[in-house]
């Protein structure tokens, strides 16, 4: 594993974390430029299959990733309630920013920190603010601006999506071209796009095609159902440019807890929803063009989750504007 100096420029650590300082960016760079040597599970001399697995192939980390998209099945299925679990992660995120603080400014607690999880963390992640923190922040805001349905599955998508395409990508991104540069993250492959794009799909499909989501369905309604009616962009929400939007105490929602205002719902015209088969390629594309984005150094964690529901909230409000204005012809 790569040795790291021991110098700190308290105060500038944190300062430059935050920043994504040119220093910063030059030198994760230059690592994403190095090569990842091949995985040989039979090379036992040294430890070097250990460091392999643990600090190249990052398999602890992705393991961890993953795991996450199964704790939000479960508490979606288990039909927990979206402001507990808010609170909950408010108060975790309290926590753990308060403790990504003193490391960064504390070396004896920086110390203790990485020996519990330093096999969760990169390299270039122990001198900036850990990615956990703008996870939960990213989290948070799925989840308390856009529907739960889609904010659920945004999450999964960051932590299915993002291994898949690190993963294949590492494996045959030399066989495949680049994604050109620019509106896309250096070093991104054709190969890392393909399996994100396709992982997309999947969980699209387990989620709403599968059942998971009718199953778990909250009172609030779901924002797409198979065989079912269009909800945002048609008459069916209330506002002038029918999007949904509640306020910022609320976000975008599906369903109006005003009984009157459903009440009239049941008069107006039904637009048909998005077919099931462009519904899931297309959530797969989008997590595969959110996890590949390059958005100024903005961290994954929070631009992932938040992105993909307002691009999938955008797509289905399109859909139901474009269906409802082809249903007047």
């Amino acid at each position: 594993m790569p040795q790291r100096s021991n110098s700190r420029d308290t105060g500038g650590a944190v300062l430059r974390a935050l920043a994504r300082s040119p220093h910063y960016n030059e030198n994760l760079h230059r690592e994403d430029l190095k090569p990842v040597p091949a995985l040989d599970l039979n090379d036992k001399t040294g430890g070097s299959m250990y460091a392999n697995l643990v600090y190249e192939w990052e398999v602890p980390r992705k393991l961890f990733h993953c795991i996450t998209g199964f704790v939000v099945l479960y508490l979606y299925k288990m039909n927990v309630n979206v402001e507990v679990i808010i609170q909950t992660l408010f108060n975790i995120f309290l926590v753990v920013a308060s403790a990504d603080l003193l490391r960064l400014n504390s070396p004896t607690f920086e110390r203790f920190f990485e020996s519990i999880l330093n096999v969760l963390m990169r390299e270039s992640e122990k001198e900036r603010v850990n990615g956990v923190v703008w996870y939960l922040i990213g989290v948070m805001t799925s989840l308390h601006f856009f529907p739960e349905d889609i904010a659920s599955v945004s999450i999964i998508v960051l932590s299915w999506c993002d291994p898949a395409a690190s993963t294949f990508g590492r494996m045959f991104g030399k066989c495949t071209p680049s994604l050109p540069g620019g509106i896309f993250a250096r070093r991104k492959s054709l190969a890392g796009f393909l399996a994100a794009w396709a992982v997309g799909s999947l969980i699209a499909y387990l989620f709403w095609g599968a059942g998971i989501a009718k199953a778990g369905e909250r009172a609030s309604g779901l924002s797409w159902e198979p065989g079912s009616n269009a909800m945002f962009g048609t008459a069916l929400m209330p506002d002038a440019l029918r999007t949904g939007w509640r306020g910022f105490a609320r976000g975008f929602a599906v369903t109006d807890s005003n009984f009157a205002e459903r009440l009239r719902n049941l008069t107006r015209p039904r637009i048909p929803a998005m077919p099931p088969i462009l519904m899931f390629t297309l959530c797969g594309l989008i997590a595969a063009m959110t996890e590949a984005l390059e958005l100024g150094g903005l961290d994954d964690n929070v631009a992932i989750p938040i992105l993909f529901s307002f691009l999938l909230w955008f797509s289905l409000w399109a859909w139901g504007q474009i269906m409802s204005s082809m249903s007047l012809l």
